[in-house]
């Protein structure tokens, strides 16, 4: 049970993180990019507990 609250908990800080973060950047033709690679963070954040099964 642990393990869920520590995952859902990562969860939350990353995305309060980089919604933080994306408010402070500037709008410009990269912002599409940069959410690109923010929505790459959180998926890769979401999926991280398969590869504690997986091993």
């Amino acid at each position: 049970m642990d393990i869920i609250k520590e995952w859902v908990r990562n969860i939350f800080v990353i995305v309060v993180a980089l919604s933080f973060i994306e408010t402070l950047l500037p709008s410009s033709e990269m912002q599409n990019y940069i959410k690109f690679i923010f929505s790459l963070i959180i998926m890769a954040t979401i999926l991280s507990p398969l590869l504690i099964f997986l091993e």
